[in-house]
């Protein structure tokens, strides 16, 4: 029986839930009786994914303490000393995970490799570094990656990157990233996000806007996804915050009044720690009080998600999985990107023209874009339904080429 140890994968966020539950079911289809162990990043402890497929998990939030007795234990096994004594009862569960494993697979997730996430990037490499002391194949499932400008991680970069067997990005930009930082040693493949691969059928409007709310079933939907984006490395934060939310309300209240839209905000952080429903909230106090609007239910897991999305008639996404979340559904809508990753996204659509950095938004400029989308809005949902099957066939491949791993270890 084939089993697939899952590695940084992010917690508290929807969009990496449904790149997760596409891989897991894509792997499900490929190889009849797979099971999976999938390490798990919550800072909200009490929260668990549920998942349809036979999964273990185990959490990845320790104790610093406990990461001590990691970094002995990596040492002694990297001279031949499988010491697990010195491991606490979760980390000798991971370790077990390892030796169970046929094939590591690093998740379909952020740039966690790279400088963006550098606070935290060298936990995602110890998870790939036990996989190279346990001898086992690692696949690396189509995440970001990059920039790579740290030249106190870059060595380790340059020794760990090449120990996976394929090495696959979601989009050309990290390509280039990695293969620069690599000197053209490896090769990247480049396919698409794990979450591309599933599609969802729309929420009935009629469920969802019953009874007092049924006048709103006939109006303009629009998915909204907001982001409460710390701007690092600006010199001035706050200011940046405060001239994103001011361009965003300016953007939603003429957007609202002049084609009699309902404003759906979606959450895609929940929790106790990372929840932005709060956030939202007080968004949606800013707009007008003539502007109709409502947060949904953070609880209600990525699946959901996506089906309202696809029950919208635009989206307008100032995250990453919440633009894939509209675009797959051939929706259309604007994307306001924060990293790389959306841009690429927004590139292999050929809607890049529709893409805005977060850190010089005009309203203005989104205002007359919204408006040129919406005249164009047939042709859009038909350059869409052209390009999205292409797409998915690129998003399913990561999976073939890790099958292919597997195959060449069985061997």
């Amino acid at each position: 029986m084939t089993h697939i140890l899952i590695i940084n994968q992010h917690g508290e966020n929807r969009g990496d839930e449904a790149a997760m539950r596409a891989m897991l079911a894509s792997f499900t289809e490929a190889i009849p009786g797979v099971t999976f162990t999938l390490l798990y990043q919550f800072r909200d402890r009490s929260l668990r994914l549920k998942f349809k497929e036979p999964v273990d998990d185990l959490p990845i939030v320790l104790p610093p303490t406990s990461y001590l007795r990691g970094g002995l234990y990596t040492l002694l096994k990297a001279v031949g000393i499988d010491a697990r004594w010195v491991l606490p009862e979760m980390l000798r569960r991971t370790v077990a995970a390892y030796d169970r494993a046929n094939l590591v697979v690093s998740a379909p997730g952020g740039p966690y490799f790279g400088d963006i996430y550098v606070g935290h990037e060298i936990v995602h490499w110890w998870y790939v570094l036990l996989a190279v002391l346990f001898k086992k194949s690692l696949f690396l499932y189509a995440p970001s990656a990059g920039p790579f400008k740290n030249r106190l991680m870059n060595p380790i970069r340059r020794w760990l990157y090449p120990k996976f067997s394929v090495l696959v990005s979601r989009e050309e930009i990290s390509a280039r990233y990695i293969e620069a930082l690599l000197g053209g040693r490896c090769r990247v493949e480049v396919t698409a996000d794990s979450a591309i691969q599933s599609s969802f059928r729309p929420y009935s409007r009629q469920d969802w806007f019953a009874g007092d709310r049924a006048a709103l079933r006939d109006r303009l939907l629009v998915a909204v996804s907001l982001n409460d984006y710390r701007y690092p490395g600006s010199h001035d934060p706050q200011a940046m915050k405060d001239a994103y939310n001011a361009a965003m309300i300016e953007v939603l209240n003429d957007l609202a009044a002049r084609n009699h839209a309902h404003l759906l905000f979606l959450p895609q952080l929940y929790g106790r720690v990372h929840n932005d429903a709060p956030y939202l909230e007080a968004m949606g106090k800013r707009l007008r009080t003539d502007t109709s609007w409502e947060v949904v239910d953070p609880s209600l897991d990525s699946d959901m998600q996506r089906r309202l999305f696809a029950m919208c008639d635009l989206h307008i996404a100032s995250r990453y999985h919440p633009a894939i979340f509209g675009h797959i559904a051939c929706v259309p809508g604007i994307c306001i990107y924060y990293e790389h990753k959306a841009l690429g996204f927004m590139q292999q659509l050929g809607l890049e023209r529709f893409a805005f950095d977060i850190r010089s938004l005009r309203a203005a400029e989104m205002l007359a874009t919204l408006s040129d989308l919406l005249q164009q809005r047939a042709a859009l949902i038909d350059h869409l339904r052209g390009r999205v099957p292409t797409l998915q066939e690129r998003a399913a491949r990561t999976t073939r080429l890790a099958v292919q791993v597997l195959s060449r270890t069985a061997a």
